[in-house]
């Protein structure tokens, strides 16, 4: 009987569970790629929940406080965009383990040292570290997502992959939630408090890199290009957009996605800390606030996930862009038209804002696991997280702005207002080259 090209899994490759690894990845590889990035995402994205409190700690003036964490991010996405598809190409050549390594190491530095900042001045000098171990961690993270995996998988394996992140995420969101109010119970000051904070994410960093170091696969991926120049990796990356629009859709949906995520991060709790100042409030409320707020977007994010993965994977993948941001693009105005975050009229927007979030996420990256070559995908996947880069750019600059000058929900309309457009890109698309079922 004929064999159906891609019909039959790899040879010699390994399962895990649903997931049919891709040859030389085995079951410890895929497990400890897991935990990694489920603990290493979330400690990513830590900063900005903890940002309002060094905001306050340092004295800065509230009607800056949005423009001052937008321009934060902002400083930190230039290095990340002009580190990442440097990253994507090294990776190629170096391997992915010893620069994840790197980068998990950097953000550990960088929690290490940030609550010690007393001006404005430090803050930035303290993102710096920051930045770089975040350029390598989100570039390799994505670049090993898309390698330990066969593409008949890869719709459950990134549903996967996206729950235990936003698992990761929610787990320290809520104990933001409640640790504050408990340390002032215990009669800590608020300066004690963050270094605590901060030095805890500094402790799972660590935890982290022995994981990454002891369980990921230390060899470079076989098909990988060795012996081009790294400028012809970097402009392989940019041209395979140009050759095939699907690849090009995928990078609109990183830069949309990174954007969602990082407005989240960076304004809920802003949002929830001004608005407990305003009720004669202190940080531990405003925080405990922006935990439940934030739950309940990773909580849904959660539950729709491996949904919205396992559609991935029956679909057209353009087609599952088209739902996830028709999901994105009305969460992320609802949310944002809101004008009292301690109102219970949030909650709603708030169920759809994480059923968007995390379908941009698994959608974006499914369709550029399917579409990007083999031979360079460390390259494109750097490309994929240069664009996403570039969103959070757009989406923190003038978002902070819109946070002080016009209304708190004003960076999320913005996401809404960015998301309809990669919406409406993902339908002419979609039309014009029809449909391509995963293989």
């Amino acid at each position: 009987m004929p064999t159906v090209p891609g019909s039959a899994p790899k040879t010699q490759a390994k399962k895990l569970g649903l997931f049919w690894l891709m040859p030389g990845i085995t079951k410890i590889n895929g497990l400890s790629y897991f935990i990694t990035a489920m603990l290493a995402v979330p400690m990513m994205a830590s900063l900005s929940f903890l940002q309002p409190m060094i905001l306050k700690l340092v004295g800065v003036e509230r009607a800056i406080q949005g423009t001052l964490s937008g321009d934060l991010t902002f400083y930190q996405e230039c290095i990340v965009i002009a580190l990442t598809p440097f990253i994507g190409a090294l990776a190629d050549k170096l391997g992915r383990q010893p620069l994840l390594m790197l980068g998990i190491a950097l953000l550990g530095i960088g929690y290490a040292f940030y609550p010690f900042a007393d001006s404005i001045f430090m803050m930035y000098a303290y993102r710096t570290i920051f930045a770089v171990g975040m350029a390598l961690v989100a570039t390799v993270i994505s670049v090993i997502n898309m390698d330990y995996v066969q593409d008949r998988s890869r719709g459950k394996w990134v549903a996967v992959a996206s729950m235990t992140q936003g698992l990761g995420i929610f787990i320290i969101t809520q104990l933001l939630r409640r640790l504050p109010a408990e340390f002032a119970q215990l009669g800590y000051t608020e300066t004690v408090t963050a270094k605590y904070l901060f030095w805890g994410c500094t402790g799972i960093c660590l935890f982290t890199f022995f994981i990454a170091t002891f369980g990921l696969s230390r060899h470079k991926p076989a098909e990988a290009r060795e012996r081009e120049p790294m400028i012809k990796l970097i402009r392989l990356g940019l041209d395979a957009a140009r050759k095939n629009s699907r690849i090009a859709l995928a990078y609109g949906c990183a830069f949309a996605a990174r954007g969602d995520i990082l407005v989240v991060g960076t304004f809920s709790f802003l949002w929830t800390q001004q608005a407990a100042e305003d009720l004669g409030l202190g940080i531990a409320a405003g925080y405990q606030r922006g935990g439940i707020i934030v739950g309940i977007i990773q909580g849904s994010a959660l539950t729709w996930a491996l949904i919205m993965g396992s559609m991935l994977d029956k679909i057209d993948r353009v087609t599952g862009v088209i739902i996830a941001f028709s999901l994105s693009a009305i969460g992320y105005t609802a949310f944002g038209l809101v004008t009292d975050p301690f109102s219970s009229s949030i909650f709603i927007p708030a169920i759809l804002l994480g059923m968007g979030e995390t379908s941009t996420i698994i959608s974006g990256n499914a369709l550029i696991g399917q579409n990007a070559p083999a031979q360079i995908r460390g390259t494109v996947l750097g490309s994929y997280a240069l664009f996403g880069a570039l969103g959070i750019l757009i989406a923190t600059s003038i978002g902070g702005r819109a946070f002080d000058q016009w209304m708190a929900g004003g960076p999320f309309v913005l996401m809404g207002v960015i998301n309809s457009i990669v919406l409406l890109t993902a339908i002419i698309i979609r039309l014009k080259t029809g449909k391509h079922l995963p293989g």
